[in-house]
């Protein structure tokens, strides 16, 4: 009987685990403030790590979520095209952070990838980190647009810059996050920051495959769902 209640218990403890892993994620710009308002409750609810929502809504979370300082405010940058010129980066960051954020989730500027101009990559992603003020910055690169050698180099400016995270995707372009574009973000940071994946990722089966392939963190507008699933034993063989 003790040796199945440790099981029980340490299941719980990776169920726990699993669901902390989730960005609650409203990027839409149909999102109102009774929809934006449910999603801090369910991230207090179920114990998701942060919100996730466009700058407009920033202070509007800040003051939902004043009684619960455990779950984190992410806002977007520059989302979801990357092509802001770097002054407006900096400004949306540090608005963001006078609205309360607690993190940036910021879009690179996919041309400067596609140009070949690193440079450039690398020196906004360090203005951006400036700018958060000692906040994460997670770098969104849009994996699904990139060749692999652009990927690795877009990841490696990331890590070089100070970055907290890479991330996969917006969700709005392409296939979204897949479990090999994360495991070669790991193998390309080598523990120098951390991967965050995004994009198409709507069930506790997709969860457990980016986490498997390294994810240390997973942005998805279906943690409701995925949160009940892994709850009621579905998808957690791996558990």
């Amino acid at each position: 009987r003790e040796f199945e209640a440790y099981k029980k218990e340490k299941k719980l403890e990776e169920l726990h685990r699993l669901i902390g892993m989730i960005d609650h994620t409203l990027l839409r710009q149909t999102a109102t403030k009774d929809e934006i308002k449910k999603l801090c409750a369910e991230a207090v609810e179920y114990g998701f790590c942060s919100v996730c929502v466009q700058p407009v809504y920033v202070s509007a979370c800040y003051s939902y979520l004043k009684k619960a300082p455990d779950v984190k405010i992410a806002c977007v940058v520059g989302f979801p095209m990357g092509e802001n010129k770097t002054e407006t980066k900096v400004f949306e960051t540090k608005r963001a952070v006078l609205d309360g954020a607690n993190e940036i989730d910021m879009v690179i500027c996919i041309s400067a990838v596609k140009n070949g101009d690193y440079a450039y990559v690398k020196r906004e992603i360090k203005k951006v980190v400036r700018a958060a003020q000692g906040r994460p910055v997670k770098v969104i690169l849009e994996t699904s647009l990139l060749t692999r050698e652009e990927m690795v180099r877009a990841a490696e400016c990331a890590r070089d810059a100070g970055a907290a995270f890479v991330k996969t995707s917006t969700g709005y372009f392409g296939g979204g996050a897949r479990p090999e574009d994360v495991r070669l973000l790991k193998q390309t940071v080598r523990g120098s920051c951390k991967v965050k994946a995004s994009g198409g990722i709507r069930t506790a089966e997709d969860l457990l495959a980016m986490e498997a392939a390294g994810a240390d963190r997973i942005g998805t507008s279906a943690g409701v769902s995925i949160a009940q699933s892994l709850h009621a034993g579905q998808g957690t063989q791996q558990l």
